[in-house]
């Protein structure tokens, strides 16, 4: 942490605050490898404070080719899901946790067994084999008044991208029975349906799982056994502001819902 422990500093206090994002850009800008090396020590700083529980689950953003062309990027990206943030449907949420509460629609994997960095690289068939199974999921966000249009995302890498963790629907099914073009996927907001859509994965799940293993054991690091991976949203940032019921049905995987209050 010694080598970034200002910026490390002044972020976790952001974070725990919720006060706007602020970027402490660089100049150069700051680079991807040492984004992630803020996201570490940050994730540390969380944990061993007391003020986070250990990691029970990734997030992988900006992998829709889309995305990737707009952050000039020829990967994704990835972050942290803390465990006192993760939780099954359905989940009540506390509205005052958030200063601009937000959240995408998922499919994730629920890892079966656990993908060691000794045993990297990964290919599909061995990552197909250490998922359990692919549920429906909310990614849960606070953007903190983030300013998307102007956002750097190695900034946002280093602020583990705005996660503030997710929730775990199901029944869900199995890795062969999965076929995310078929995947019909409706956000439904109090009983109104505001979103609607229809193979929105912004790449296949297992291939997302893929990247991150070998992403994650590249630097060091562990994708476990019971963990949640959040494969992409399935639609652009969604705001809401208030109390409310947010339900998330996929077809073939069954339902996730969290309520506000």
């Amino acid at each position: 942490m010694s080598a970034h422990k200002d910026i490390t500093g002044q972020i976790m206090r952001d974070t725990l605050e919720g006060a706007p994002y602020q970027a402490y850009a660089t100049n150069p800008p700051r680079r991807t490898e040492e984004a992630y090396e803020i996201q570490d020590a940050l994730a540390d700083a969380l944990i061993s404070s007391g003020n986070r529980a250990p990691v029970a689950g990734w997030k992988i953003a900006a992998n829709s080719p889309a995305l990737l062309a707009r952050f000039k990027l020829e990967d994704p990206v990835s972050g942290r899901i803390f465990g006192d943030q993760s939780h099954d449907s359905p989940a009540a949420l506390n509205v005052s946790d958030y200063t601009e509460f937000a959240f995408e629609p998922e499919i994730a994997a629920v890892m079966g067994s656990t993908l060691s960095p000794q045993n990297a690289p990964f290919d599909r068939t061995q990552v197909m084999r250490a998922i359990d199974r692919f549920v429906p999921a909310l990614e849960l966000l606070d953007m903190r008044n983030t300013d998307m249009q102007s956002v750097h995302i190695a900034d946002a890498i280093a602020q583990n991208i705005s996660n503030v963790g997710a929730v775990r629907g199901g029944p869900g099914a199995s890795p062969d029975q999965l076929d995310a073009d078929a995947i019909h996927t409706v956000v439904s907001i109090d009983g109104t349906v505001v979103h609607d859509v229809t193979g929105a994965a912004p790449q296949p799940p297992v291939e997302a799982v893929l990247w991150l293993a070998n992403h994650l054991a590249a630097r060091g690091l562990t994708l476990e056994a019971g963990q949640t991976v959040l494969c992409g949203t399935h639609s652009p940032i969604w705001y809401h502001k208030g109390p409310g019921e947010i339900r998330v049905e996929m077809s073939g995987l069954g339902t996730v819902i969290a309520t506000l209050g």
